[in-house]
């Protein structure tokens, strides 16, 4: 791919050049092609049927050379494609894995803060809450007996 790309653009600078140095030795009144090869014999067209002649050659190579884009292109879009698999496979798919060991790491280490902190403290504040309703329970049952007494006078 790299030599075609050399050849291409080297035959592209040779042809600049040559068309610079012709314009310049133009300018001074030389000739690099001699007259007697390339005569000034070309007249426009005539009639109508030459002009449309002449505009479906132009239209087929402007066909042709719109084909030859489009499978570039195509060759193009299939090599990023290919490059693009190769990449995610070389790339991606590591760091997936290691995205997948780091997460299992942090689900091992919040096991394990929720077992040896919270728990504990869940089980101690609950211990509490239960002696609290216990105590709170018996303090008032002297009230709540009452409160009983007074709604079963009512009826």
């Amino acid at each position: 791919m790299r030599f075609l790309r050399t050849m291409v653009l080297g035959a592209v600078f040779l042809f600049v050049v040559w068309m610079v140095i012709a314009a310049i030795a133009s300018y001074f009144g030389a000739q690099l092609v001699p007259g007697q090869v390339v005569p000034n014999s070309w007249t426009p067209p005539k009639s109508w049927s030459e002009w449309r002649d002449i505009v479906i050659v132009f239209t087929a190579a402007f066909w042709l050379i719109a084909g030859v884009v489009m499978i570039a292109l195509l060759v193009a879009l299939v090599f990023l494609v290919l490059l693009l698999r190769r990449v995610i496979r070389e790339n991606a798919v590591p760091a997936i894995d290691s995205l997948r060991e780091s997460l299992d790491n942090i689900r091992g280490t919040t096991e394990f803060a929720g077992e040896t902190i919270a728990s504990p403290i869940i089980r101690v504040y609950s211990i509490a809450r239960g002696v609290r309703s216990g105590v709170g329970a018996i303090a008032n049952l002297p009230d709540r007996i009452r409160g009983r007494r007074k709604k079963g006078r009512r009826k």
